[in-house]
C-alpha cells in the first residue's frame, strides 16, 4: 500500500501537486469570503459566515444516553469555535440502534439534560444554532458495545470485515421498519422541546436510513424501486417536519452515492460504482427540499469500508489513493450537488485534509460557489477556536488537525473520542490505554 504523506511546505507547494495530477481544487488567498452571511435555504435563519462544526461522535455519555461533563465539555469548545452553526453527533432514537453503549440517546428522563446541553452552547456561542442528527445504526448497531446487526438486506461486502458473516444475520420486518417512523416523530418531538435549533435526518455511510435506499434486492414495501426504496426516509422528513411545527429548521447528513457496486450503492453509476449517478439523487434531493429540508450535510462511501472516500487522511486505516484525489471527488462532486439545487446551503466536507492551507481551499470553493458552507470535524476536535483563526487569517499550523486518524481509532475502541495529538490532557491517557494497552 503506497504512503501519502503530507509534503506541502506552502501554497504554492499544494498548487503544484494539484497540478500535477489535473485536479480542480480551488484556492483563493481572498479570506473574506469565509466571513460572509449565509442564508441557510429556505430556512428563514441567515448565519453570520461560513464555516460550521461537522458531526463528530464522542461517545461519553452515561449508558442511557445523558451527556456528561466530558460531553458538555466537547459542545462548549464548539460554541467557542468561532464556527456560525455546529452539528451535533449521532442520537439515537432508540435502544437498540444505538452503535455505542455510550452513544447519544434522548428520552423523556433526560430531557432536561439536552435542555441544559443546548442553553449552555447558546450563551457560549452568542447564539449561534446547533443541529440535532437523529440517527439509526443498522448494521452497526452495537448497544452494548457487541455488534447485533439490524440488516435490511445481505450486502456481501461486508462479508469480509470484522462486522458479521451476512448469512448468519436476520432481516428486519417491514413490521419494525414501521415502528420507527414513531420513534423518530417522538425523538423529533424531545430534540424540539430540548431547544435544538435544527433537527437532521441522517441518511449516510450504511446506517439504517442510508442503507435503505439501496435496497434494490430487498421485497416487501421498502425495498426495490426508487418509492420502495426512499419510502422510510421520505415518511421520517414528513413525520420530523409535523414534530418540528416551525420551531426547528429540518436538515439532513446525506451520502451523496455510497461507492458500492449494484446492487448495494445508492446513487452510483452502474458501470463503474466510483462515479455518482445523479438521476435517482437528484429526484431524492427535489422531494427532500420539498418536504422542507434547507440544509444537506454533504458525504461519501462509508468509513467502515471505504475511509478514504469520505475522510481523506494521510495515516491510519486504508489509503489506496493520493488524499487529493479523495479531496478533488469531494469537492467536484459536492459542486455538482450545489449546482443543482442553488436554495439549498450544501455544506462540504474532507477540508481538515488541508490542515494550514485549509482556509485557503474552503474559501476557493466558496468564491466559486461550489458550496455555501464548509464543515470541519477533525478539525473541530483538534483545534479550539479553528474558525476563528480561519476567518482572521491568523490560523497555526502548530494547532491543526494533521489527519493521523487517532480520534478514529480511539472511537473505534468504543470509548470516549477526542484529539490525542492536541487535546493531550484528556484524550492522550486514553489513546494509550485503550489503543496502545499501555498503563
Amino acid at each position: 500500500m503506497a504512503t501519502y504523506p503530507f509534503s506541502y511546505h506552502t501554497l504554492d507547494d499544494l498548487r503544484a501537486a494539484i497540478a500535477a495530477q489535473n485536479l480542480q481544487i480551488p484556492i483563493s488567498e481572498d479570506l473574506s469570503v469565509l466571513s460572509e452571511a449565509a442564508p441557510l435555504g429556505n430556512s428563514g435563519r441567515v448565519l453570520d459566515n461560513r464555516l460550521i462544526v461537522h458531526p463528530m461522535e464522542g461517545f461519553d455519555t452515561t449508558e442511557d444516553g445523558t451527556p456528561t461533563d466530558l460531553t458538555m465539555r466537547r459542545y462548549l469548545r464548539f460554541a467557542a469555535s468561532g464556527a456560525s452553526m455546529s452539528w451535533s453527533e449521532a442520537i439515537a432514537v432508540t435502544p437498540e440502534g444505538r452503535s455505542n453503549a455510550h452513544q447519544m440517546m434522548i428520552t423523556k428522563a433526560n430531557l432536561d439534560d439536552y435542555k441544559r446541553l443546548v442553553e449552555r452552547f447558546h450563551e457560549a456561542s452568542g447564539g449561534k444554532p446547533i443541529i440535532a442528527q437523529m440517527t439509526h445504526s443498522g448494521r452497526f448497531s452495537a448497544p452494548d458495545g457487541v455488534l447485533h446487526p439490524l440488516v435490511l438486506y445481505k450486502n456481501p461486502l461486508f462479508d469480509e470485515t470484522k462486522f458479521h458473516d451476512v448469512d448468519d444475520i436476520p432481516l428486519v420486518t417491514d413490521a419494525y421498519l414501521d415502528s420507527l417512523e414513531e420513534k423518530y416523530y417522538q425523538a423529533a418531538c424531545l430534540l424540539t422541546e430540548a431547544g435544538f435549533d435544527g433537527i437532521d435526518i441522517k441518511a449516510c455511510h450504511k446506517y439504517l436510513l442510508g442503507e435503505a435506499l439501496a435496497a434494490y434486492d430487498r421485497a416487501g414495501k421498502y425495498g426495490g424501486s426508487y418509492e420502495n426504496r426512499t419510502r422510510l426516509f421520505r415518511n421520517i422528513i414528513k413525520n420530523t417536519r409535523d414534530a418540528c411545527a416551525g420551531k426547528a429548521f429540518l436538515a439532513s447528513r446525506f451520502n451523496l452515492y455510497d461507492a458500492m457496486e449494484y446492487p448495494y450503492g445508492f446513487g452510483c453509476s452502474r458501470d463503474d460504482c466510483m462515479i455518482p449517478d445523479f438521476d435517482e439523487v437528484s429526484r431524492l434531493v427535489t422531494e427532500m427540499e420539498t418536504l422542507g429540508i434547507s440544509c444537506i450535510n454533504i458525504t461519501m462511501g462509508t468509513p467502515y469500508l471505504t475511509p478514504h472516500i469520505n475522510r481523506p487522511h494521510t495515516v491510519g486505516g486504508v489509503i489506496p489513493e493520493d488524499p487529493l484525489i479523495g479531496c478533488d471527488r469531494m469537492i467536484k462532486y459536492t459542486a455538482e450537488l450545489q449546482k443543482r439545487f442553488p436554495h439549498i446551503a450544501v455544506v462540504g466536507a474532507g477540508y481538515s485534509f488541508f490542515r494550514e492551507f485549509a482556509p485557503y481551499v474552503a474559501a476557493g470553493a466558496i468564491k466559486e460557489g461550489k458550496v455555501t458552507l464548509v464543515g470541519f470535524g477533525r478539525m473541530a476536535f483538534a483545534y479550539l477556536d479553528f474558525a476563528k483563526a480561519m476567518l482572521s487569517g491568523t490560523f497555526e499550523k502548530s494547532k491543526s488537525c494533521i489527519t493521523c486518524s487517532k480520534c478514529t481509532d480511539l472511537m473505534r475502541t468504543h470509548h470516549a473520542t477526542g484529539c490525542p495529538v492536541r487535546d493531550q490532557e484528556i484524550y492522550l491517557p486514553m489513546y494509550r490505554r485503550y489503543c496502545q494497552g499501555k498503563a
